[in-house]
């Protein structure tokens, strides 16, 4: 029996190996990154909204960090194999895109396109859900950020009012309640987004809640 057949398998399971690993480590470099933006950018929570830019800007660098970073996982991944290694790098990539979104949320007051995220992130969303012919960030990636936004939104409309900045959970609450509304459009078959969709309604009471207190305090009309 030629035993080379055994051979040539070892030689592709210690290769496969060899990409789970550097896919691995680039991953690891891009959860790092992205931790460290998070960081700089929940300084956000502790200024009124006239000082928001000034967050931003102090920002733009570990974007684009971020973009080297996800290029580093690109490189070992061809078309043909991008889902069967997805599972690797997709949560640090949701990441990425909720800081995206919370960045262009805080600097502009709108919900960030998936233009946005292909200009701070390097890579286009798969909206049409088409063949993949180049790494991309999925749709369902994008919609995690989404999600993770409301989230932000509810500390933000609580700490706005500890900065004594009373009018902007007004704001806050009409762009997310009309976010909500958006988002109820959508026929969800994802499971984990499903899952993380049905949270939103305790980030929209509690920015209900500080509307509320503020109104019975007479510091809003």
């Amino acid at each position: 029996m030629d035993v080379q057949v055994f051979v040539d398998l070892q030689n592709q399971f210690d290769s496969e190996s060899s990409l789970r690993e550097e896919i691995s480590t680039a991953t690891k470099e891009l959860f790092k990154t992205c931790r460290l933006t998070s960081a700089k950018l929940s300084k956000a929570h502790a200024v009124p909204k006239s000082q928001s830019k000034q967050v931003t800007d102090s920002v733009k660098e570990q974007f684009a960090t971020i973009h080297t970073n996800i290029e580093a996982i690109a490189k070992h991944v061809r078309p043909v194999t991008f889902y069967r290694y997805h599972d690797m790098w997709s949560m640090a990539v949701q990441n990425a895109c909720a800081l995206v979104i919370f960045a262009v949320y805080l600097e502009e007051s709108r919900l960030a396109t998936a233009a946005d995220i292909q200009g701070y992130l390097g890579y286009r969303v798969n909206a049409t859900n088409e063949d993949v012919t180049e790494f991309v960030i999925t749709l369902e990636e994008y919609l995690h950020g989404i999600v993770s936004l409301f989230n932000e939104l509810s500390r933000l409309a609580v700490n706005s009012v500890i900065v004594n900045d009373v009018q902007r959970p007004q704001e806050i609450s009409q762009f997310a309640s009309e976010l909500y509304a958006g988002f109820q459009l959508l026929n969800l078959k994802n499971d984990s987004l499903r899952r993380r969709f049905d949270s939103i309604k305790y980030d929209i009471k509690k920015i209900e809640e500080v509307q509320y207190d503020l109104r019975v305090r007479g510091l809003i009309a």
